[in-house]
């Protein structure tokens, strides 16, 4: 159970009535992180716990350590259709290769459902 994602749903459900969830894996280390894949579902209901939602991202088969989640509602609420979908997901891949930071613009959690930040090197 991850409370941290728990509000961040709850939250997030109750600002949209409703979102799809643009996620991007990546692995993170100490450095940097590294995207790995990308994809996008609808959120229709804030009654998803952290391991179910995990459980989910596992099924890629990618070796991710981290999510970042980007929320994105129509203009009334509500989930996208699937061609602004995909166009707002390519925009958000696009920013996150050209400037990692920009994974902080959404919800960035780890395996353990805990929100993470990636803070400039110095």
């Amino acid at each position: 159970m991850s409370a941290a994602f728990d509000a961040w749903l709850r939250e997030t459900y109750a600002a949209t009535r409703g979102f799809t969830a643009l996620l991007l894996l990546v692995r993170t280390d100490t450095h940097t992180i590294w995207p790995l894949g990308s994809s996008y579902a609808n959120v229709i209901g804030n009654d998803l716990t952290w391991p179910e939602f995990r459980r989910l991202l596992d099924r890629s088969e990618l070796s991710w350590n981290a999510v970042a989640i980007f929320p994105a509602a129509a203009p009334t609420g509500g989930p996208l259709n699937d061609t602004e979908a995909r166009a707002r997901l390519k925009q958000v891949q696009d920013r996150v290769i050209a400037d990692h930071a920009a994974v902080n613009e959404g919800a960035f959690f780890d395996r353990k459902g805990r929100l993470l930040r990636l803070d400039p090197a110095h």
